[in-house]
This record gives structure tokens, sequence and C-alpha cells, in this order.
């Protein structure tokens, strides 16, 4: 079991729940208040559409709308909504905000952790590839590396995020087959963060990918908190880090981080198109 897992672990579960209750309950009263009133003529388009409202008691998963954003992130997404701005400057300037606070090269934000995921493999594909391959992929993808190196016991659901740029799996079960996969197609290596299954560690996987000189990613999307987090994994080697925004970060559920190194997210940031 990945060391590193932690959406299934039930024990972790709870500390989480425990850790929301708690912040809950320490908010001050007027803030708490807040998240309880609708705003003024504020439309309740659940009720409008005739969707149900549950009681998340399972944990900030995207099927269930992630986290619940707090009134200081609801009242930073309601006032800029009141300006305009270039788009591309905004990314620049958040994009280096955020690399001074977490501790990295470069970061982005993107359109939740499944982009992240494509940006970053994309990333890795034209640093392989070179600048043409941004306009190539997926479809016309000829004499172009593409394979991805990746744990079997770490495929999921969010393959597609990888496979839209054109990429085939290669997947492995022991370190020596991990180490025997390399080819001059090798773009990538990719790691799920809260996989409970897999034989390779994150250190084993981080140590083989430098030593061949390619890229380790690593998805990290609903591992925060501990805060720590949002830079333990790039200060652990890994060149490419995602994170969704939407669930324990307590943003708006379409947003999401790539952190990582700087020539890396320079090539995610031109496969972000249009600006």
């Amino acid at each position: 079991m990945s060391r590193f897992g932690t959406r299934r672990n039930f024990f972790e579960r709870i500390n989480m729940a425990l850790t929301g209750f708690v912040f809950t309950r320490a908010l001050p009263f007027q803030e708490a208040a807040a998240t309880r009133q609708p705003l003024t003529g504020a439309v309740d388009y659940y009720d409008k559409l005739g969707v149900t409202k549950t009681i998340n008691a399972a944990g900030t998963y995207t099927y269930l709308t992630g986290s619940t954003m707090p009134p200081s992130v609801q009242a930073a997404v309601a006032l800029a909504a009141k300006h305009p701005v270039y788009l591309e400057d905004l990314q620049k300037a958040a994009g280096e905000y955020l690399a001074r606070q977490l501790r990295c090269e470069a970061a982005m934000v993107t359109a939740g952790a499944a982009s992240a995921i494509t940006l970053a493999t994309a990333a890795c594909m034209t640093v392989a590839n070179g600048s043409t391959a941004s306009h190539a992929m997926p479809t016309d993808m000829i004499g172009f590396k593409n394979e991805v190196i990746v744990q079997r016991a770490h495929r999921y659901d969010y393959d597609h995020a990888l496979r839209n740029c054109g990429i085939r799996f290669v997947d492995v079960e022991t370190l020596q087959e991990y180490e025997s996969a390399f080819t001059p197609n090798t773009v990538m290596c990719h790691f799920f963060n809260a996989s409970e299954a897999g034989k390779i560690s994150g250190e084993d996987w981080i140590r083989v990918a430098q030593a061949h000189g390619v890229p380790c990613f690593n998805d990290a999307a609903a591992d925060v908190p501990p805060i720590s987090n949002l830079w333990n994994y790039t200060h652990m080697g890994f060149d490419l880090v995602a994170f969704s925004g939407g669930k324990g970060i307590r943003g708006p559920q379409n947003a999401g981080l790539l952190l990582g190194r700087k020539n890396l997210i320079g090539a995610a940031t031109k496969n972000n198109k249009p600006l």
C-alpha cells in the first residue's frame, strides 16, 4: 500500500471529518451565520432545477461537488466578477504569487485537477517533442514520443485526462519492470498519490525517473490537508504535482493547481489556450 495514500484510509477520513467539525464550530458567529444566509436576490438553482440537497458524510469528492466555500472565498469570487482583466495577466500574476507561497519554481491555476493532469501531460509531451507538439496533439502524432509509465495499480477513472494528449500507457508492477520500461519514447512517469495499491514507493518512483531524465508527475488532487503537502511533494522531487482547488483547499470546484519545475509549467502554459 502506498504510504502517500489518503483518500481511502478510514482513520484519516475520520480525522478530516473531526477537523472540519472543529473548524466549523470555531468560526466567529457572524461568519457561521453568513454560511446559512442566502445572498440578497440570489436564486437557489438547486431548488429551481429540482436537484436534491444532501448531507455530505463521505468527504470532499468531486461527485459530491467537492467542498463548501467559506464566506471569504465567496466574497472574493463575487468581487472579482465585477471587474474584467486580461486573463493572461491574471494567470501570470497568480502563478508567480502561488510559486512564492508554495515554495516551488513555478505554478499555474487550472480548471480543476483533471485539467492540471492534462496540462501536465501536454507539458511533458511538448518538452519531449518540441513546440510543434502543442498543435499536433492528439491527432497528428506520427513520429512523436508518447509513452507514459504508470503502475498498473495506479490506473484509474482519470486515465482519459492523460489520453487526451495522445499518450500510450506502459504498465508496470515491480521495481525491476519499472527500471526496464524506459525507452527513447518515454515522456513522463505518472504516480497516483492516493492509491492504496502498487508495489513501488513514491521515493523509488522519483529516483528511477530522475536517473533516466524523465519528468515525474504526481496526481495529489485530494491530498490537502495537511497544507504542507502543497510543497512536500515538489520538495521530494516530483517535477509536477496536481491539486484540486475545490476539495481541502476549499476554493471553487472548477479550480485546480499545477506546481513544479519552471520549464514544465512554461510548457503547460503554452498548452493552456486560448488566453
